[in-house]
Order: structure tokens, then sequence, then C-alpha cells
């Protein structure tokens, strides 16, 4: 069966690729961030997603390391693009290839981080949900039904999480400059209509790596694998089975 038979993507013949791509949701998300986007591709990738764990970016990218396995193919969404650049650059004998979505490698700006502390006082005074459902609707201010999903997935996950995620968000670090020494191919995808991460910085990103493929998809938000999963998917199998011969090779 080709890619195109079946996700709309007729340019590879498709086979089971032969390493599991590690899937690490959002900000307050959890699998069923991705769960679309599995499903498009069953039977194609091995799919696993993790979230990551701990009060920092980079013990996130840890705890993703210790659950993974030796070598695979990599993808993030937002907070888990973060966590997946971490991991990329400084582990990339395991990372076959990074796939970044809705995301960047700058700092948080000051406004962000502001708006991070201001989230987290409010949960600590007790205004959790209502936190929960205002930032979700900033992120899907179109969809509501994918803004009801965000939330129903930060409350879920509780308040404690959402404050240490919040924490490692606010105080992430800029890794523009060490862009350039990612060797592993990158395919970078961003929404035309994302208010959150705007499409100017997957530019930027995708002009600092030295592998990188940009994809941008028009009129998708913040949270793609849920809004556009089909868009999503065909561009991670075109992009896995483009170079997973390369990389499985390694």
């Amino acid at each position: 069966m080709s890619a195109g038979s079946r996700h709309g993507d007729t340019s590879v013949e498709t086979g089971m690729i032969e390493h599991p791509l590690i899937l690490l949701p959002a900000l307050g998300s959890d699998e069923r961030l991705w769960q679309p986007l599995v499903e498009r591709v069953d039977g194609l990738v091995e799919c696993r997603v993790l979230r990551g764990e701990g009060e920092t970016i980079a013990a996130m990218a840890a705890s993703v390391l210790e659950r993974a396995p030796d070598r695979f193919y990599l993808a993030g969404n937002s907070m888990g693009g973060y966590v997946s650049l971490e991991i990329a650059l400084n582990h990339p004998e395991r990372v076959l290839g990074l796939a970044l979505l809705n995301t960047s490698a700058i700092a948080a700006p000051p406004d962000r981080r502001a708006n991070s502390l201001a989230a987290i006082d409010a949960v600590a005074s007790g205004q959790f949900e209502a936190v929960a459902a205002r930032i979700s609707a900033a992120v899907a201010p179109d969809r509501p039904e994918i803004a009801a999903l965000a939330a129903r997935m930060a409350i879920d996950l509780g308040p404690d999480v959402f404050v240490i995620q919040q924490r490692a968000v606010a105080d992430r670090g800029d890794r523009r400059a060490e862009l350039a020494n990612l060797g592993i191919p990158v395919l970078v995808v961003a929404g035309s209509a994302d208010a959150i991460t705007p499409p100017r910085l997957s530019e930027e990103m995708a002009a600092l790596i030295p592998e990188a493929r940009l994809r941008v998809l028009d009129g998708i938000g913040h949270l793609s694998p849920v809004e556009a999963p089909a868009m999503v998917a065909s561009a991670l199998l075109s992009w896995l089975l483009g170079i997973s011969g390369r990389g499985d090779a390694r």
C-alpha cells in the first residue's frame, strides 16, 4: 500500500519503518494530543507517546531517555519540542531524525515568562480549572472543540504537573546558537495561524539547522497534531520514509 492510498502522500512507497517514533506532548497535554496522528500512521511506524517528567526541560529530557529505546525518531509539539531539542542536542547518537512542531529555540520572552508566573500564582490561589480553561482557549481561539480537549487534558494531569511545566517553560534557555551543531535530519512544522509560536520562529530555526526541512500548515494553529492530524501525519510520513533508509543504516 502506498502512502498516498492511505494518507494522501503519493511521493513514496510505504513500509514499516524499522525504528520507533517517540512523540512528546505539549504543556498540559497527554497521549490524546497525538492519538489522531497515531491512528493514521498505524502499521507504518511504531509510535510511543512519552511525557517528560521533572522540574526542568533537561530533567524532562533525561526522563524520556530513560524510557526510550537506544535509537529512535523523535517528534515534539510546543513544550515537547523544547524537550526534543534538548535530547537531540545532547544525545544525537540516539536520535535518527527530529521533528519540531509549533515550537522554537528561544528563551521565554519576558511577557510569556510573566504570564507563566501569574498562572502559577493563580493556581496557588485555587483557580486551577479557570486558568486551564483560559490558557486552552487562547491556544485554540477559533476551535472550541480543540480548546475543550486541551482544557480536559490539563485538568486531568492536575495542578502539580501544570505548575511544574509552567516553571520549566518559563526558565528554558535560548538554544539558537547550538542549532548549527545538529547533524541529523530535522523537520520543522509550523502553523500559519499559530498565535502562541508564530511561524517566524519556526522559519528562524529551520534557517539555523543544517539539515532542516520546513513545512508551514496553512490555517493551522498551535496544537497541530490534533488540529490537523492528516496533514501532520502526511508530512511526518513523507519525511520519515525519505530519511529512514539513510538513518536506520547509520
